[in-house]
C-alpha cells in the first residue's frame, strides 16, 4: 500500500472538545487485490474503522482513526499498524499532536486578564526559530465575557510584519477557551540571537488592544556539509574562546582584542556580534574576511558597580555552516 501520509499532525487540541478523528488514505499499487486483515493501535484511547472489502488495483481505501483526549495532557504520538493479505508484518502509521487539558480553576490558570480575556502568561516565547521555515506557537486564551470573542487583527511595533495570527475556533463562545495560533517567520524578522518585540492584538469585545511581549532566539539555517566539503566552505577561527582577565578593580575599563580568522575556502561573513551586558561593548574591524584573512575583535569591559566573580559572553553569528554561532567567555574576579 502507498499511503498519502504516514504521519498526520493534528496540532494542538483542547480536551473539552472531545474526540479527534483523522483519516489515512492508501493506494493499491500492486497488480492484485489487497485486503486489510487487521488494524492494531497502541492505546485504548484510540479506535479505528476500515473497509474489509478487497481493494482493486489502483484504487484507494481509507482507515479512520479516532482519539479520545485524556486528562494527562501534553504531546502525544499514536501508532497504527495496518496488516494486509500481502504483508503480515504491516505498515506503520502515526498521528500526533498536543492535548491541552482543561484546568480545574480557570480563574487561576488564566490569571493574566485583559478585560474579559484571560491568558496564562503575558509573554509569548517562541524559543529557537530558524530561517528555513516559520515556527508556530499555540497560545491558550479564555473568554470570560458574555459575548462571542473574535480576533480582529494584530499590529507589530516594528516597520515590517513577520507574523501571522488566527483564532481557533474563529469565534470563542462565552465562558470557553480557544487557541491563538501565531506563526513566526524568522527569515522575515531578519536578525540573529535574542530578539524582543511587542505585538498589539485587537479583539472585538475589548476597546484597547492587548500588548504582549514576543521573544525568540533567531538562528540561520544551513544544510549539512559533507566531510569532503568542510575545507571548501567559510570557517571561523577564534584564537581565544575562554579569556580569563583574573583580578581587576571595580570601576576599571578593561580593553582587549581577539583575532578572528577565516580558516575555510570561501569568504567569511560576520552576521552579528552580541554581548550579554551593556557593560561589555564589542566591535569588529571588518565584517567580511577573505580566505586566509583575519581581523580583530575589540572589546571594552566596564566593571563599574560590580564585585566578585563575573562571567560575560560575546556571541558571534557568521556564515560558517558548521559552526554558525560561536561564543567567547570572558571571566574576571572584580575587587
Amino acid at each position: 500500500m502507498f499511503w498519502e501520509n504516514r504521519i498526520i499532525d493534528v496540532g494542538t487540541i483542547l480536551q473539552e472538545n472531545g474526540t479527534v478523528e483523522v483519516e489515512f488514505l492508501g493506494l493499491n499499487q500492486t497488480d492484485s487485490p489487497i485486503v486489510i486483515t487487521d488494524v492494531i493501535t497502541d492505546c485504548g484511547c484510540t479506535a479505528t474503522a476500515f473497509d474489509r472489502d478487497s481493494i482493486p488495483k489502483s484504487k484507494v481505501s481509507s482507515i479512520k482513526v479516532s482519539y479520545e483526549p485524556d486528562y494527562l495532557g501534553g504531546p502525544f504520538t499514536k501508532m497504527i499498524i495496518v496488516r494486509t493479505n500481502q504483508d503480515i508484518y504491516g505498515d506503520t502509521l502515526y498521528f500526533r499532536g498536543v492535548n491541552v487539558t482543561m484546568p480545574e480553576d480557570v480563574e487561576a490558570a488564566y490569571s493574566h486578564k485583559y478585560g474579559t480575556i484571560g491568558l496564562r502568561l503575558p509573554v509569548i516565547n517562541m524559543g529557537n526559530v530558524y530561517t528555513n521555515e516559520p515556527k508556530t506557537k499555540m497560545i491558550e486564551i479564555f473568554n470570560f465575557g458574555r459575548d462571542t470573542l473574535r480576533l480582529e487583527g494584530h499590529e507589530l511595533e516594528v516597520v515590517k510584519d513577520f507574523i501571522s495570527t488566527k483564532l481557533s475556533p474563529e469565534a470563542i463562545a462565552p465562558n470557553s477557551r480557544g487557541i491563538l495560533v501565531l506563526e513566526y517567520n524568522g527569515l522575515e524578522r531578519n536578525d540573529f540571537g535574542f530578539v524582543n518585540d511587542h505585538v498589539l492584538f485587537q479583539f472585538n469585545t475589548i476597546s484597547d488592544p492587548i500588548r504582549l511581549n514576543l521573544i525568540a532566539n533567531l538562528f540561520e539555517y544551513f544544510e549539512p556539509v559533507p566531510k569532503t566539503k568542510e575545507l571548501e566552505v567559510p570557517r571561523i577561527g577564534i584564537n581565544e574562546i575562554d579569556l580569563d582577565l583574573r583580578e581587576v578593580r571595580s570601576g576599571q575599563n578593561v580593553k582587549k582584542s581577539i583575532q578572528i580568522s577565516n580558516i575555510g575556502g570561501e569568504p567569511l561573513e560576520i552576521r552579528k556580534v552580541t554581548t550579554t551586558c551593556d557593560c561589555l561593548q564589542a566591535s569588529l574591524a571588518d565584517y567580511e574576511i577573505g580566505v586566509n584573512g583575519s581581523t580583530r575583535l575589540e572589546f571594552n569591559f566596564d566593571t563599574s558597580g560590580r564585585k566578585g566573580i563575573d562571567h560575560k559572553h560575546i556571541t558571534i553569528f557568521s556564515n560558517d555552516p558548521i559552526n554558525p554561532v560561536r561564543t567567547i567567555v570572558i571571566k574576571s574576579n572584580i575587587k
